[in-house]
């Protein structure tokens, strides 16, 4: 009630889909592939990422927004707030920040503040 058709029918057509789940969606194995399956559809990408994977991050197919969570400002605090699986999480981090320059597609540093 009260919606113009129109409205309706364009609320309901998918234009944009953020891949920010529980987990890591950059090592879902066939991750290049639903990306090339939504631009195909003319449907934005936006993909969060923990920077834990800077092979992968190299290699993805470009998304149209790709946001890098940056939990802390130090190796120490990183260590300390995430709790990483990998003991080289800081130079992770780091070498996937740096790669992003070479991209070329929009990026977002994500931040994190922690009192």
């Amino acid at each position: 009630p009260g919606v113009q058709k129109e409205r309706w029918e364009e609320a309901h057509v998918v234009r944009h889909c953020a891949l920010s789940l529980v987990g890591e969606p950059i090592m879902y194995p066939r991750i290049d592939e639903f990306l090339g399956e939504l631009h195909s559809r003319d449907i934005s990408t936006f993909l969060v990422t923990n920077g834990q994977h800077p092979d992968a991050i190299e290699k993805l197919r470009p998304v149209t927004q790709l946001y890098v969570s940056v939990d802390a400002p130090t190796e120490t605090s990183l260590i300390e707030i995430d709790r990483p699986l990998f003991s080289d999480a800081w130079d992770r981090l780091r070498r996937s920040l740096s790669s992003l320059k070479d991209k070329g597609q929009r990026t977002v540093a994500r931040l994190t503040v922690v009192k």
